[in-house]
């Protein structure tokens, strides 16, 4: 049995629920916020409301809530966190604690999305044509390999924060030339999108189970509706894909499929929201991480899942005196 910290755990009350189920190998679950509001943190068995990650001091007090707690393992969910966290390992290793992110430089080039595409295109992955300046986009388009409409987004952006479809040339240059931040800029992606939640085992460094679902509506950057999928083609990408990088532990993976073929867009080194559809098909990366902390190396079950079965996502409540 282990105890595990769930940092920045926000709205994630599902994923802190499941952990907590009996007979995933976990004990206790702790988890932090920089907000009270944080709905997930009453899910917990204990909570902590914590400085933002940026303020000085920060690490410190989160290992010092890992010595209390006795935490055998640490879950970063947000995006900056991640690397703060994989940019520390060693913090926590040597207070023998085990911090569940993938290494730090796979971590910052998962989050520039065209320096992903570039390592894609180095290790010659199925990537979309992408660009980060309106000047490459017109060079590209001379060629005849990209076209309006494309899809503009932060090159180090999350959640689908400021994206959109873009179908004038005026507009694209206006977009580009005003931007506060680097743009990618992507032909538009004309076919199915596909989700998958990989594990990626901490002892044997490989993926040991893949859970794809096609996403039939997405809100705010999460899998609203979905249904599970499999395709032993798309499993081999994936894994291909997975070898190339120092992933450990959950990570969420962006595809597309155009034409019959498929295609990389996003590696997230994370939980993705669309998760729980994974869970309820009995993919249970709790039981996984559990298994990894006692030493455990995981078996594959790739695919080890039902097909068809849809995942519809509503709003929830909790009402609280704090």
């Amino acid at each position: 049995m282990m105890n595990i910290l769930i940092l920045s755990c926000g709205t994630r009350n599902l994923l802190v629920r499941y952990f907590k189920e009996k007979g995933n190998g976990i004990e206790k679950v702790v988890g932090t916020d920089c907000s009270k509001y944080a709905p997930a943190l009453y899910e917990t068995d204990a909570h902590y409301i914590v400085p933002r990650m940026t303020e000085p001091g920060y690490l410190d007090i989160i290992i010092d809530i890992c010595k209390k707690e006795a935490i055998d393992a640490v879950l970063p969910l947000q995006e900056d966190e991640l690397y703060l966290i994989a940019s520390h390992k060693t913090l926590f290793t040597d207070n023998g604690i085990t911090p569940i992110v993938s290494d730090a430089e796979t971590v910052d080039l998962c989050r520039d999305k065209f320096a992903f595409y570039q390592h894609l295109m180095k290790h010659q992955l199925p990537a979309i044509t992408s660009v980060n300046s309106f000047e490459a986009f017109l060079k590209e388009k001379k060629a005849g390999t990209m076209s309006l409409p494309v899809f503009l987004k932060p090159t180090r952006g999350c959640g689908s924060v400021g994206i959109q479809k873009v179908e004038h040339i005026e507009l694209l240059e206006t977009l580009c030339k005003y931007a506060d931040e680097e743009y990618l800029i992507q032909n538009f992606a004309k076919g199915e999108e596909y989700g998958a939640d990989i594990y990626v085992d901490l002892l044997s460094q490989k993926p040991v189970t893949i859970f794809v679902k096609k996403k039939l509506r997405m809100r705010a950057g999460e899998t609203e509706k979905s249904v599970s999928y499999k395709d032993e083609k798309l499993f081999e990408l994936i894994q291909e894909t997975v070898s190339t990088l120092d992933l450990f532990g959950p990570v969420d993976m962006d595809i597309f499929q155009i034409d019959g073929r498929y295609y990389i867009s996003e590696i997230n080194p994370r939980f993705g929201g669309g998760y729980p559809h994974a869970y309820n098909c009995g993919v249970n990366f709790p039981k996984l991480i559990a298994n990894n902390i006692a030493g455990i190396e995981n078996t594959n079950t790739i695919g080890d899942y039902e097909e068809g079965v849809c995942m519809l996502k509503y709003t929830d409540l909790a009402m609280l005196r704090i």
